[in-house]
């Protein structure tokens, strides 16, 4: 038992030293410079020139909705409008909203993308998001004879009936 305090306090004396910004492993002496774990100096430095600029900013808000908008040095726009939706009670309100975003990729292609988010969801478009592949015909002559809209499907009727064709 003795052992196991004696092991916690020197573990507690030993962990105290560690308060400082940099870690000098044991046996390590510094000059008077900051010596131990750092980034290297050429990593800093391209730090430091390869810092992106904010060129534009815009950000509005009022009662109807909000309007923000952004533009760095590296080719990244961004714009957003969001417009408050009034509900019959003030908890029951809901915002639509619309924007886009453009950025360089690594490949020096820009990608945009416009998007909307309401009510019914969030929909991007953007020439390089992928599409959904067409619907095959079989699932289209489907969804055509269960459309309850036009009258076409009867819930009398068995789910499968070789005479009627469906």
């Amino acid at each position: 038992m003795r052992y196991l305090i004696v092991l916690a306090v020197a573990s507690l004396a030993a962990g105290a030293r560690l308060d400082q910004d940099i870690y000098l492993p044991p046996g390590a002496h510094s000059a008077g410079g900051s010596v131990g774990l750092q980034a290297p100096h050429a990593a800093q430095h391209a730090a430091q020139h390869d810092a992106v600029q904010i060129l534009r900013y815009e950000n509005e808000i009022n009662e109807q909705g909000y309007h923000y908008a952004y533009e760095t040095s590296d080719g990244t726009k961004a714009e957003q409008n969001g417009q408050v939706i009034p509900g019959a009670q003030p908890e029951e309100g809901s915002l639509k909203v619309a924007g886009s975003y453009s950025y360089v990729g690594q490949d020096g292609q820009t990608y945009s993308v416009t998007y909307t988010a309401d009510e019914g969801g969030f929909h991007a478009d953007g020439a390089h998001l992928p599409t959904a592949p067409p619907i095959p015909e079989e699932i289209l002559k489907s969804l055509q004879l269960t459309d309850t809209k036009h009258d076409q499907y009867s819930s009398q009727k068995s789910s499968y009936d070789a005479d009627a064709g469906y």
